[in-house]
């Protein structure tokens, strides 16, 4: 779900104070959404840092690293520069801080250096990279970090038509959340919307093109432009139920980052559901995130030719059930 920039803070200032920062972090979003911004925030919570601009930004504990060159790329060279000072040894208590503008502008051979970092974090230290462009990043440096999706205003009282329908379903589990039998009802319920979703997508784009068939000129073998039509139509019908199957896990990622803000005494949160003001309060914020994180991971899995099956009980175990690790 999209953060405005003071709810993420929030979020990070109290996984700050509970010893809960995690290494990396993945800030997404436009720069005149405050992804920069955040990025300063943060400097100045953890080093005590104070500019304006990350160009102005300059502290012992602090480096950034942008695109350079002609082509705009981030180099090895510029990975390898920060290596010495990720080993560096800091007084107890202080955090070195690695700043990655414009982080979809990594080269394949700086994204693999950059990953041996990632699968072996230095102690006190903090990763961020921010872009506009997330999908660019390799899959394995996705995942090895929170993403935080930045907006500059935060969209959780709008949900869409599909997700409201979903939204009944969403809520009992959210109401057994920790409760393996709970997943696997949602789980039935998730698969048993999309069944439907799929069906009527499917009669409504076909009842269409046979109405368009019927509009034709004259002389045109019909059934010809039909055989014609059926793999676009195909496509429309799976572009369609993709796009469903996406906000229905977006809402519960939704309703998970909202129970994290509650928790996390964010302002201005408005719940789409009653029952995430009691999961904030019966779950540490550790745990929603790794919840959270599970959807994610199930979106990446249904990405690829994986058995869904499967897929579906296994992730929505980690989800719902009683541990998302």
């Amino acid at each position: 779900m999209p953060f405005t920039t003071n709810q993420a803070f929030e979020l990070l200032k109290h996984a700050h104070a509970n010893g809960r920062m995690p290494h990396a972090l993945l800030v997404t979003g436009a720069p005149e959404c405050g992804t920069n911004h955040l990025a300063l925030q943060l400097a100045a919570l953890l080093c005590g840092a104070k500019a304006d601009k990350l160009e102005d930004l300059m502290h012992p504990n602090c480096r950034v690293i942008r695109p350079g060159s002609k082509i705009r790329t981030i180099t090895i060279d510029a990975i390898r520069s920060v290596e010495p000072f990720l080993t560096l040894c800091l007084p107890e208590g202080e955090t070195k801080l690695v700043i990655i503008c414009e982080a979809d502008r990594l080269s394949a051979e700086s994204s693999n250096s950059f990953l041996k970092t990632l699968e072996e974090p230095p102690p006190q230290t903090l990763i961020v990279l921010i872009t506009e462009l997330p999908s660019r990043l390799l899959p394995t440096i996705r995942s090895r970090c929170i993403r935080l999706d930045i907006a500059e205003f935060a969209l959780g009282e709008h949900v869409s038509e599909t997700q409201q329908c979903f939204l009944p379903a969403v809520r009992t589990a959210l109401a057994n959340l920790g409760s393996d039998v709970a997943a696997l009802a949602l789980r039935c319920d998730f698969q048993k919307l999309l069944a439907d979703d799929r069906e009527e997508i499917s009669d409504r784009i076909t009842s269409a093109v046979k109405a368009e068939a019927k509009s034709i000129a004259e002389g045109t073998d019909v059934r010809d432009w039909e055989a014609q039509q059926k793999d676009t139509m195909a496509a429309m019908i799976e572009t369609e139920y993709l796009a469903r199957r996406t906000q229905m896990l977006e809402l519960l990622t939704l309703c998970l980052g909202q129970a994290v803000l509650v928790a996390s005494h964010a302002p201005d949160v408005k719940p789409v559901a009653p029952e995430i003001e009691a999961v904030a309060h019966k779950f540490p914020v550790s745990n929603l995130i790794a919840r959270m994180r599970m959807v994610d991971e199930l979106q990446e899995d249904l990405n690829y030719n994986v058995q869904e099956a499967l897929t579906l009980d296994a992730r929505f175990t980690q989800i719902i059930g009683s541990s998302p690790l």
